[in-house]
């Protein structure tokens, strides 16, 4: 099997799998610091996601999609890049 640098490897490994209002950033980032190979953020409506601003957040270190009400739909951030499955929904 052809393995790219996009593609996340499942075999041997410990995976923090979704749960409802359970994967933001901070659970996803205390998965990784306990042992998690890879981590599924929380499934994303894909029009949410379509109104939302991207925003570096200098102050956290993070990359946030601001959505037009100013809530903060997903953030992520350097630590869990190639780790992260980003959930989309239609």
């Amino acid at each position: 099997m052809i393995v790219n640098s996009l593609s996340l490897c499942y075999h041997n490994k410990l995976i923090l799998a979704p749960m409802v209002r359970v994967g933001t950033l901070p659970m996803r980032l205390l998965a990784l610091d306990y042992g998690a190979d890879i981590v599924y953020c929380e499934e994303l409506i894909d029009l949410k996601m379509l109104q939302c601003k991207r925003v570096v957040n200098e102050v956290l270190s993070t990359v946030d999609f601001v959505a037009p009400d100013d809530r903060v739909v997903f953030r992520t951030c350097e630590r869990e890049q190639s780790r992260v499955v980003f959930q989309m929904r239609k």
